[in-house]
């Protein structure tokens, strides 16, 4: 029987949603999920699993912190009462106690409309399904799942099929199982700087006896749970597809898997005006960007008949609205505790990204939001420290950073927290891990190499945060190129790649050349990368309160928009977006080496901004986009760019490059990831425009692409624009704030929206 658009919607949209995953998989129509997460009549349950420590097996390190991010999420964004979460960290997570927790907790007590999650963090492998009459079988390692070693041994793991039949007892169909996890095995625990959650499978190996009775027990017609067979209920949603890996990163002070980061972080950001396509192109492009081309890729899992996708297809061609009635608004973390009589308070703060509250600064400010009706919401928050994802910030009240609060304060436990100034440190270094596979003397004369270059230190992989890796190239790498008529890797030679070991692009050196020789030739590609980490920590498409929006739109073969994003909390209301490509299968919005592309900015505040676009080309280069004027309008003998024509009036639209629009940046060089920054401040980009004048183009030129040799210069100079363009607002904050050592950005100032896409 077909599917209503009432079915449908509540059936494959409301779980889905939660996790920003809806629009890609099952269509943009599930944007309605996020409604159905602020609708309090639905009871919400969760059970919520983390294994760190493995009792047979290396382990892990970022699993207790996935659920620590789902639960924050659940809790504080959608409405999740605490007592009806569960979580099994560790010990606690054997295979009887997740199986037997999921009956009692999730099937019995959960009703024809209630939302149920199930969320899984840790190992996963194969085995041997024939006692099913199966082959190899998925599954889930619980903490007690052993590491059979002989042919007949018993694995006492999940099997990824029992799972579904959990899915087909509940009595609701709005649920989903997430799973950060993976069953490939390479071969491997590491790949590059990241830990992979897989083990090696055991083809021999059978499920356990244990797991047998118990899929039995919840068998239709005959088990415990009286039912009649069909499609299991309801979503799983993967970290990455059946061949590839799901991995886990290190940051400064934490560890989490990047799938389960990426996604809840997005969420973190949503507000009313947020499609759900917007959530998820942004969540997997942020796993591409930490861990390099697609290693991991995720993947959604649904029973549908040929009839029901059929009528899923013709339902939701036209796309859907974007969610709305999202409560409460979004934030960038939740008051855990306050502390010494309300004069300080521990601040979680899951909702930045990964790569920015990891250098989060002591006198940041944060703003709480009003939790009850006599809350003051003019209260400010002071960061003093930071351990992990928490930070220690004093209370203050309006005048400066010493004066006390007023007494007593109403600053309460769990109130959500906004953004609104990121201190940003001005010394960075870009850190680069040691291949696993070096030899102990290649290790040492590497150390030694990049010792002698500034601002880059070394790690050994798998032991620290890293953003990149150093190691052989090798043959083996031509597999995760993006093109197959790239040149053969000299054997011998050295070269950088992602965190998860994609190779960077022109980095290769000669065969048998020296460590010191290749890091010495590696500097201008250093300075690149570190010039980008830096551009990257300003990213505030979340907390940024201008009123912009930038669209990356193709000229030829054909003009389209492919990518729009806006500011998040912009009190100004948005103009209307023209419709957007929809991305496909969380991937990168692919465009083809040849294709004309342009910007377009809008400027829908109250006061005038400043553009400027960074981008790192995919031909290996870092380049800087300006605005030039229309040549029909130049004046005549002007030859120089000058500071104010990169102005956006409000209400006003820019176009980059070329006004006119008959101009268009030209997709060249080689296939890969391409990632561009569109960089507004309300003050004039002074600093950045002096640094890049003796490599500015004549006015009129149709391309004004400055191609950089000292990329590091122009974002310093860039962020100390953003910095001066911040400076005013920062004086009710007394003198408390900016330091030579620090940039202080202040939201109500600055916006950076991002844009990823592949080139092929």
């Amino acid at each position: 029987m077909a599917l209503t658009r009432r079915d449908f919607l509540e059936k494959a949209s409301l779980a889905l949603a939660a996790f920003g995953m809806g629009e890609t998989w099952v269509g943009r129509a599930s944007d309605r999920y996020y409604q159905a997460l602020a609708d309090p009549a639905p009871q919400k349950l969760a059970l919520l699993v983390g294994i760190d420590d493995y009792e047979a097996m290396p382990d892990l390190s970022g699993c207790a912190t996935d659920v620590e991010l789902q639960r924050e999420l659940l809790i504080h964004r959608f409405g999740f009462d605490p007592n009806n979460i569960v979580t099994l960290i560790d010990k606690k997570a054997t295979r009887q106690n997740i199986e037997e927790t999921f009956i009692s907790h999730l099937s019995d007590r959960a009703g024809p409309r209630d939302i149920v999650v199930f969320h899984f963090s840790g190992y996963g492998r194969r085995i041997n399904g024939e006692q099913i009459g199966e082959g190899l079988q998925n599954s889930l390692i619980p903490v007690d799942g052993g590491s059979p070693e002989r042919e007949g041994q018993e694995a006492n793991d999940i099997l990824e099929s029992t799972l579904e039949e959990l899915l087909r007892t509940l009595p609701t169909e709005r649920a989903i199982a997430v799973l950060d996890t993976s069953y490939s095995y390479p071969g491997m625990n590491l790949q590059g700087n990241l830990r992979i959650r897989a083990q090696q499978g055991l083809p021999t190996a059978s499920a356990s006896e244990a797991e047998l009775a118990f899929r039995e027990k919840i068998k239709p017609r005959g088990g415990f749970l009286q039912r009649s067979p069909g499609p299991y209920k309801g979503i799983i949603l993967s970290a990455s597809g059946a061949d590839r890996v799901a991995t886990e990163a290190r940051w400064i002070g934490f560890s989490a898997g990047v799938f389960t980061y990426a996604l809840t972080q997005q969420l973190w950001l949503a507000t009313p005006a947020t499609t759900l396509s917007l959530s998820l192109q942004r969540a997997s492009c942020a796993i591409q960007q930490t861990i390099g081309d697609p290693l991991q890729q995720p993947e959604l899992k649904k029973k549908l008949t040929e009839t029901e996708e059929e009528t899923q297809t013709r339902k939701i061609k036209d796309g859907a609205l974007a969610f709305f009635d999202m409560e409460p608004p979004s934030a960038d973390g939740v008051v855990e505790a306050v502390e010494d009589g309300g004069q300080s308070a521990v601040v979680w703060l899951g909702g930045l990204p990964s790569q920015t509250v990891q250098f989060y600064e002591a006198n940041s400010i944060l703003t709480p939001l009003p939790k009850e009706a006599e809350d003051d919401p003019l209260k400010t928050l002071q960061v003093r420290s930071r351990d992990g994802l928490r930070v220690k910030a004093q209370v203050l009240g309006t005048g400066s950073p010493n004066a006390q609060p007023p007494s007593p304060t109403r600053l309460r436990k769990g109130q959500l927290v906004q953004e609104k100034v990121r201190v940003l440190p001005r010394s960075l270094n870009l850190t680069i891990a040691l291949d696993s596979g070096l030899q102990r003397i290649e290790r040492v004369d590497a150390t030694s190499a990049f010792a002698g270059i500034p601002r880059v230190s070394t790690a050994i992989a798998g032991e620290q945060n890293a953003d990149y890796l150093f190691g052989r190239a090798r043959e083996a790498m031509l597999a995760q190129l993006p093109s197959s008529s790239l040149p053969s890797i000299p054997e011998g030679s050295y070269a950088l790649f992602s965190p998860g070991k994609s190779l960077l692009l022109n980095t290769m050196g000669e065969r048998g050349e020296a460590i010191k020789t290749a890091a010495q030739r590696l500097k201008p590609e250093l300075e690149k990368l570190l010039a980008a980490k830096f551009l990257r920590l300003s990213a505030n498409e979340g907390s940024s309160k201008l009123g912009v929006r930038a669209s990356l739109e193709t000229v030829a073969p054909e003009e389209k928009v492919i990518i729009q994003t806006e500011t998040r909390r912009s009190p100004w209301p948005a103009p209307q977006k023209a419709e957007a490509i929809a991305p496909k299968n969380g991937n990168p919005i692919p465009l083809s080496l040849g294709d004309r592309i342009r910007y377009r900015l809008v400027n829908y505040s109250d006061k005038p901004v400043y553009c400027l676009l960074f981008s790192l080309d995919n031909s290996d280069k870092a380049i800087v986009l300006y605005p030039s004027p229309d040549p029909s309008t130049s004046k005549t003998g002007q030859t120089q760019p000058h500071v104010e024509q990169n102005q956006i009036n409000p209400g006003e639209t820019l176009i980059v490059p070329n006004a006119a629009g008959s101009a268009s940046w030209v997709l060249h060089g080689q296939a890969g990831l391409t990632e561009t920054q569109v960089i507004f401040s309300t003050r004039p980009f002074s600093k950045t425009f002096y640094a890049l004048a003796s490599f500015m183009r004549p006015q009129g030129d149709a391309q004004p692409i400055i191609s950089l040799r000292n990329p590091l210069a122009i974002t310093q100079a860039i962020l100390q624009d953003l910095h001066a363009a911040s400076a005013a607002n920062l004086d009710s904050y007394g003198g408390g704030i900016s330091s030579n050592d620090s940039f202080a950005l202040d939201v109500n100032s600055w916006a950076t929206l991002s844009f990823i896409y592949r080139v092929v």
